[in-house]
């Protein structure tokens, strides 16, 4: 008989035999153990033998070069595990749970993506909380425990709600919901990350805190002329308070500025910033000659050289008269048809 045929023949043998014999990685495996093993020895394992990327585990990272059997520490390769901790020590001690993947690589132990981490948690880094050292918060770094903490701004900064003076916060009567009045993006509790929506701090009203709340910061008024009735009172051209104009400010100026006057003039009584009288006027007074009512008005007063040709013009119109109510009567919007 041929000597390779010979010991081919004994090989495949062996093989048969050590198929129907148990084998020594458990009923799990159903490889063929060519795979792995030489046929020439089996104690030599092929460096480019079974492919751990068709399992449920596949390899990467530092996985890639990790010994067999740092995981596989018996024979019987089913009874390896694939949770993190089975393998590695939970040096957090409890504190984050199971998941090391939330923070953790195959690739390394360090942690990236710590900005991702908190958005998932429902507390994203903003403002002074992005750059804030972590021991601020997590007291317990040191020991690698992050104990669940939390994430309303008054367990973390109620010393500073107790000691602030300039407004006095307790004094004030203010809740302990700090993000009603400042802003979690400003790198700052004050300036521009003071949130006072309620009442837009613009134009002339970008003032000192003081200057509107002398007397506390609860019950203040945010009507116009609560702060401005002053202003109200003295004002010449026109005299409000004797022309008895609203007290709504708004409903002629701006809350960014006092000047320009933004009174509809055209829409609620008589086309002045259009239409043929634009342009023609340059203070109230030239129709408004009575500076206690402004309810009175003249339209001879700037038409009186016309009076003989309107007189001509409506001898035909029955009870013509010229003076200016009849005039708005039948010209309500200036115009001459």
């Amino acid at each position: 008989m041929n000597l390779k045929l010979f010991f081919a023949l004994i090989l495949w043998i062996c093989i048969v035999g050590m198929t129907n014999a148990a084998s020594p990685h458990g009923k799990e495996l159903k490889i063929d153990c060519a795979t792995c093993h030489q046929t020439e020895n089996w104690t030599k394992i092929k460096e480019k033998g079974f492919n751990h990327n068709q399992t449920k585990f596949p390899l990467t990272g530092q996985h890639v070069a990790v010994s067999c059997k740092n995981c596989h520490s018996s024979l019987v390769f089913s009874d390896a595990k694939t949770e993190c901790n089975s393998c590695h020590n939970d040096v957090h001690e409890g504190t984050v749970g199971k998941d090391c993947e939330q923070c953790h690589t195959t690739n390394t132990w360090i942690v990236s993506n710590i900005r991702q981490i908190h958005q998932n948690q429902g507390f994203t880094l903003l403002g002074a909380h992005a750059t804030a050292d972590c021991n601020r918060c997590h007291l317990s770094t040191q020991k690698l425990r992050f104990e669940k903490i939390n994430s309303d701004c008054f367990s973390c900064h109620k010393s500073k709600y107790y000691a602030t003076a300039n407004p006095n916060h307790i004094q004030a009567g203010f809740d302990t919901g700090c993000n009603r009045c400042h802003n979690v993006q400003s790198p700052d509790w004050a300036g521009k990350g003071y949130n006072h929506n309620f009442f837009p701090l613009y134009g002339g009203h970008d003032i000192d805190c003081k200057s509107c709340h002398k007397t506390g910061y609860k019950g203040l008024s945010n009507e116009c002329v609560s702060c401005h009735l002053t202003d109200y009172n003295n004002a010449k051209n026109p005299a409000h308070a004797s022309a008895n104009f609203s007290k709504d400010c708004k409903s002629c100026h701006s809350i960014k500025a006092w000047k320009p006057a933004t009174f509809n003039h055209d829409k609620q009584y008589f086309p002045i910033y259009s239409g043929s009288h634009k342009g023609e006027w340059n203070n109230c007074n030239e129709c408004h000659t009575n500076a206690n009512n402004y309810a009175d008005f003249t339209c001879t007063n700037c038409h009186e050289h016309s009076k003989s040709r309107m007189d001509s013009k409506h001898d035909d119109v029955r009870n013509y008269v010229y003076n200016s109510k009849n005039c708005y009567s039948c010209h309500p919007t200036g115009k001459a048809d």
